[in-house]
């Protein structure tokens, strides 16, 4: 089934979403959404982040560490965490 909403476009070129298509998208304050031409047809659909979008985003530890030195910290933390539960470490 197709439904069709009827929109204005504003003299900036905007148009609002009608709030129908926003909740059947999911789409909310501050998303970003993908427009697409086909033929005469424009389609809408929220724009999904990807992991590369993230790429970069947490900084660098500082001072730099070895897989090594992260490894044993892991494990001290585990350990700390396992022994305040009173289990036994893994």
């Amino acid at each position: 089934m197709t439904t069709e909403l009827v929109t204005v476009v504003t003299r900036k070129g905007q148009v609002t979403i009608p709030a129908a298509i926003r909740r059947s998208l999911g789409i909310k304050v501050g998303d970003t959404v993908t427009l697409a031409i086909e033929g005469d047809a424009v389609k809408l659909r929220p724009t999904r982040a990807s992991l590369r979008d993230f790429y970069q985003t947490v900084p660098a530890l500082t001072p730099s560490r070895t897989w090594a030195e992260i490894t044993a910290i892991a494990a001290e933390e585990q350990a700390a965490r396992a022994a305040a539960e009173g289990l036994e470490p893994r």
